[in-house]
């Protein structure tokens, strides 16, 4: 069994240790030592990471009680190995598992809801509760967890005895044989096997950046710690950006973008407008019977599809337009009042490498050919 040191002391960086074991695999090493401050990957957390004798720890796994840490190369069985964390690494999720537990306990204590579901990426946490959440719970959750932090309350690690256990009220997904609980004082007491920082102050800051339904419950997007400072540099300068483009003051941000948004959807209007009477007045048809064609350029399939409605309102039969994009890729409009386009659209996509469909009386997509073989083709299908 290896002596867990990180279960007693989350800070502990670096240690001196015996190799006991070290065992090849396919493309690396196993190394047990003797302890280790390595946390294994568990509890929705990832391995810590960093050196052993300067070797560094590619994974770290725990199997029966013996916590395994996987090297590129061997170190021989015996040797009193110098191991160094990744200590920036460690301390960010320390901060953000403790983060998790302090809004996962103000969850509970707010509306029973238990934590059924959590995994921590880099940055961002997922957490699911069992029951529906508001905006407005989800504002005074996080209110509540921030002023948890603000009051820098003690978090204590204890080992109760099973008889002590029975009487305690602890959150806890599965059953524990021998239960380590994480007690954050005023706020949280869950069961956990992860390093977590020894006051809420050290926590920083927590931020639900998004919530959504879940499995008749809620999934929040969380941060806390370095990354939750991180999220807010990157909004805050994004933020100032807006305001040197807009002219506005930092609070009025999001009426300029509205006002911009609505002057630019105005905008947009107006351009189809007038992109729809250009393509009326430059799409030159020619009639083959009670059809007609036309092969143009620079025109979308909106612009030809307002064009083609114009022309089957003027009693055409079938309408085809083809406007060339770039090279000899080419966009396409198929359209009818009263024929089932379909067959033309197969036969086109069939003859130049097209893609496209649509329903029986209009499909658009993109071909590729030269204007002489359009022209040849369509003529043709039109002709029949």
């Amino acid at each position: 069994m290896t002596e867990k040191i990180y279960e007693h002391d989350s800070y502990c960086r670096s240690f001196s240790a015996i190799v006991e074991s070290c065992t090849e695999e396919k493309s690396f090493y196993k190394v047990a030592l003797n302890k280790t401050a390595f946390f294994p990957e568990g509890g929705g957390q990832a391995a810590d990471s960093g050196t052993i004798n300067g070797k560094k720890v590619l994974d770290v796994q725990m199997q029966d009680g013996i916590v395994w840490h996987m090297l590129s190369d061997p170190i021989p069985v015996g040797t009193e190995a110098l191991c160094e964390l990744d200590w920036d690494l460690r301390f960010s999720r320390m901060q953000s598992h403790t983060g998790e537990h302090i809004v996962s306990g103000v969850v509970y204590r707010l509306f029973g809801y238990q934590n059924v579901g959590f995994h921590m990426s880099e940055a961002i946490m997922t957490v699911d509760f069992d029951g529906a959440l508001s905006q407005e719970q989800i504002e005074q959750i996080e209110l509540q967890a921030t002023q948890a932090i603000f009051e820098n309350a003690p978090i204590t690690v204890s080992y109760p005895a099973e008889e002590e256990l029975k009487t305690l009220s602890f959150r806890s997904k599965t059953e524990h044989k021998d239960t380590r609980l994480v007690t954050i004082e005023n706020v949280d007491c869950c069961a956990c096997c992860a390093p977590h920082v020894t006051r809420t102050g050290e926590v920083g800051m927590v931020k639900i950046i998004s919530f959504c339904p879940y499995k008749k419950g809620t999934r929040i997007e969380l941060l806390a710690g370095i990354h939750a400072y991180r999220d807010y540099m990157a909004l805050h300068t994004h933020t100032k950006g807006m305001m040197g483009l807009l002219s506005a003051s930092r609070y009025s941000v999001q009426e300029a973008v509205n006002k911009q948004y609505e002057l630019v959807q105005e905008l947009r209007a107006e351009n189809q407008k007038l992109s729809r009477r250009l393509a009326m007045s430059e799409i030159q048809t020619v009639a083959v019977g009670e059809s007609v064609y036309a092969i143009s350029e620079g025109f979308s399939h909106d612009d030809m599809r307002a064009c083609s409605n114009s022309l089957l309102e003027q009693g055409v039969k079938i309408c085809i337009l083809l406007s060339r994009a770039e090279g000899d890729d080419y966009l396409y409009v198929v359209s009818s009042a009263t024929e089932d386009i379909r067959p033309i659209v197969q036969q086109l996509n069939a003859n130049f490498s097209g893609k496209g469909g649509g329903r029986p009386n209009y499909a658009q997509g993109r071909l590729t050919a030269s204007s002489e073989e359009l022209k040849n083709m369509v003529e043709q299908i039109l002709q029949a």
